[in-house]
C-alpha cells in the first residue's frame, strides 16, 4: 500500500480515503482481512492510533468489519450500502461537509421534535425515557455515552410519527455518531449535555412544542461549538 498523499485532511482521513479507494478498485475485495493494525501503520508510516481511527471512520461507512479475534475484513457491499454510504463517506471524511451535516442536522432535529410534541404515544414517550435513563445511567465510557445519545435522538424522531424524519436520522446514524464522539471529546461536562437532554424531554411530556423547539436548538448550537472547535 503506498502512502496517502493529500495534504489538506487529518491523517485518518487520508488513510480511511486510501483504503477506501482499495476497495473500490477492487484492490481488496470483500472478504479480504486486512493487514493487523502495527502493520498498516508501519507502512503508512503513522500512529497505530490513527489507523484505529481510519477504521472507525470505514466501519460506520459499512466498508469493513472489525470481528474480535478475528482481525478486520472488507465488507460485501449491499444495495443499502450502494445508497448510504457515498452520502456518509462526504460527511465522515470531509471536514469541508462537517458544518453542513450540522446545520442539516438542527433543521431535521427541530422537527423531529416538534412533531414529537405533537403525536408522542405512551409507548413512544417511554421510549425516550428508557434512551435518557440509559444515558444517565452509563458508566460514562465514551462509546457508552455516545450511544446512548444516539438513541436518545433517533426515539425523539420516532416519536414524532413521521417516518421520513426517522429514516433520515438512521440513514445519518453513522456520520451522526461520529460528531457525537466529538461533542463527548470535546467536552468536561458529561453530566450537563445530560441535563439538556433531561429538559428537553419534559417539554415534550408537557407537549410545549415551542419550548422543545427552543431546547434543542439550543442544545445543538451547544453541540455544534464542540464539534467545530474540536475539528480546526
Amino acid at each position: 500500500m503506498a502512502k496517502p498523499k493529500n495534504k489538506s485532511n487529518k491523517i485518518y482521513e487520508q488513510v480511511a480515503q486510501h483504503i477506501k479507494q482499495m476497495i473500490e478498485e477492487g484492490v481488496l475485495a470483500p472478504g479480504d482481512k486486512l493487514p493487523p493494525m502495527t502493520e498498516l501503520a508501519k507502512e503508512f508510516g503513522v500512529s497505530r492510533a490513527t489507523v484505529r481511527e481510519a477504521f472507525s471512520s470505514l466501519v460506520g461507512m459499512g466498508l469493513i468489519d472489525l470481528r474480535h479475534g478475528e482481525g478486520t475484513f472488507v465488507q460485501k457491499i449491499d444495495v443499502q450500502t450502494m445508497i448510504i454510504e457515498p452520502m456518509n463517506a462526504a460527511l465522515l471524511l470531509g471536514r469541508s461537509n462537517m458544518r453542513e451535516l450540522l446545520e442539516m442536522r438542527r433543521l431535521l432535529e427541530i422537527g423531529t421534535v416538534q412533531g414529537a410534541c405533537e403525536r408522542w404515544t405512551d409507548e413512544g414517550l417511554a421510549r425516550i425515557e428508557q434512551a435518557l435513563n440509559r444515558q444517565e445511567a452509563a458508566c460514562h465510557t465514551l462509546e457508552e455515552q455516545v450511544s446512548c445519545e444516539l438513541q436518545f435522538h433517533i426515539a425523539i424522531a420516532e416519536a414524532s410519527g413521521n417516518n421520513v424524519f426517522l429514516n433520515l436520522m438512521n440513514t445519518l446514524s453513522e456520520a451522526l455518531r461520529s460528531t457525537l464522539r466529538l461533542t463527548h471529546e470535546a467536552t468536561d461536562d458529561v453530566e450537563a449535555l445530560i441535563a439538556e437532554h433531561r429538559r428537553i424531554f419534559e417539554a415534550i411530556r408537557s407537549r410545549d412544542g415551542k419550548r422543545a423547539v427552543e431546547l434543542m436548538s439550543d442544545h445543538l448550537l451547544h453541540c455544534e461549538r464542540h464539534v467545530l472547535a474540536k475539528k480546526t
